[in-house]
């Protein structure tokens, strides 16, 4: 598929700007849709507790993905910055150590999800009322790990060699593989949770395949071939994507601890109704992560051409973006947040009032989550891990304290708003990073 390749240090900012965001944009919302049609077909066709499941099962592969990503973030971004250079034979060199290492920890991943779920399910508390769900979602979607993994690395690579589009298009075929084959599998077969994981994994493997052929031609910038082992520059890679690898561990295993809390306080119809409000939310998240992986690239390649004014110009307009996206998605859930979760539970009382009472605190949190993800992922894309890890970790230390500390004082309001409480916090440390860091390109 022949696709129009984008000059990332010569194009204007805004041109790049919508060049990136609005396919970032499309692919992220396509992965919320994965997560969503898988939802709504389960929620209305198999229970809220197939939805419990699906949500006790999700943190199991947020953290052990985290070393994968920790590979497929930093190596594209050492990838990226050689491009800027204009030094593609190092741009290769570390693209297939990237590749390579990233395939070793994709089969070890793959081994723990497909033999071990039962293993895994407790680990994330799950009771004996959803327990054989969780273990059937584990163990079925684990079996398509490898390309789920792969399609992260090399979605990144194409926006490094300027080819944002190719991504978006992969990504939107999926969700439309997945909606047929969900329909098929959960609503004509009747085949309950496990169609679902199915369904998500075979059309994960079919864009997987299409993304890969794009690096094996001759004439791609990047392109998978042999290499020399090169463990200093995956060590590199590891150091730069392990900011990214924490807040995805962190994001599993804060999430993990919320399901503990709220399966020992509320039992299933609690988890039942946080990922309702998880789903719902899934829209804003995709939009606001979609603009900033879509900034990651163009920060690279234009650090390492040392275009530090059209940074600092990219990063001003994103955080305004985002940030107007938080205000309005806040408002709109606010306004339709009955209408919203009538879509995924149609008669159980305790869940829909659960899920209006979560959304009423937790939305709020969506005005200010966008400026900390733009400024995390703008450290980790000019290779500033540790600035980078910082934010992440204290972003997720301070909602898990808030887990524990604010319901003391405000009850279960204060559970809700944990996340914006944290999140308001963490930006304010960000925007003094952000500065210092500005200040010394002068």
């Amino acid at each position: 598929m022949k696709t129009a390749e984008l000059d990332l240090l010569h194009d204007k900012m805004s041109t790049l700007f919508r060049g990136y965001a609005i396919p970032g944009i499309v692919a992220s919302l396509s992965m919320c849709l994965y997560g969503i049609i898988n939802g709504l077909i389960l929620g209305r066709f198999v229970g809220p507790n197939a939805l419990a499941a699906v949500n006790m099962a999700s943190p199991i592969f947020n953290i052990i993905s985290c070393i994968g990503i920790l590979i497929a973030i930093g190596g594209n971004t050492l990838t990226a910055i050689s491009l800027g250079e204009g030094n593609k034979e190092k741009a290769n060199h570390y693209f297939n150590n990237a590749f390579y290492c990233l395939l070793a920890i994709a089969v070890v991943i793959f081994v723990s999800v497909v033999f071990f779920p039962e293993l895994l399910a407790r680990m994330v508390g799950a009771n004996t009322v959803i327990f054989p769900m969780v273990v059937d979602y584990i163990q079925t979607f684990g079996i398509f790990v490898i390309p789920v993994i792969f399609n992260i690395f090399l979605g990144i690579s194409l926006q490094s060699i300027g080819q944002p589009q190719l991504y978006m298009v992969g990504n939107m075929l999926m969700v439309v593989i997945n909606i047929i084959l969900d329909l098929i599998f959960v609503y004509v077969f009747k085949m309950g949770i496990f169609g679902a994981a199915l369904a998500s994994g075979i059309s994960a493997t079919i864009v997987f395949i299409l993304f890969i052929t794009k690096f094996v031609r001759k004439d791609s910038p990047l392109r998978i071939g042999k290499c020399k082992a090169d463990f200093k520059a995956i060590g590199l890679m590891a150091y730069n994507g392990s900011s990214e690898a924490i807040t995805q561990f962190s994001v599993g295993f804060s999430f993990m601890i919320f399901n503990w809390i709220l399966i020992s306080k509320f039992g299933e119809i609690g988890v039942s109704a946080f990922a309702v409000v998880q789903y719902i939310s899934l829209i804003v998240t995709a939009v606001i992560m979609g603009i900033s992986r879509g900034i990651g690239a163009i920060t690279s390649v234009n650090y390492g051409a040392k275009q530090y004014s059209r940074i600092k110009e990219l990063i001003a307009f994103a955080i305004k973006v985002v940030t107007s996206v938080g205000v309005v998605s806040t408002a709109m859930l606010l306004i339709f947040k009955s209408p919203l979760i009538a879509v995924f539970v149609k008669d159980n009382l305790d869940v829909i009032l659960t899920s209006q009472e979560i959304i009423t605190f937790y939305s709020f949190n969506f005005i200010f989550v966008g400026v900390n993800i733009v400024i995390n992922v703008f450290y980790t894309a000019i290779n500033n891990p540790r600035t980078s890890a910082i934010l992440a970790i204290l972003r997720y230390v301070l909602l898990i304290g808030g887990f524990f500390v604010l319901p003391l004082m405000m009850g279960n309001i204060g559970l809700w708003l944990s996340f914006v409480v944290a999140e308001i916090m963490c930006m304010v440390v960000s925007f003094i990073y952000y500065k210092k860091t500005t200040l010394k390109w002068r």
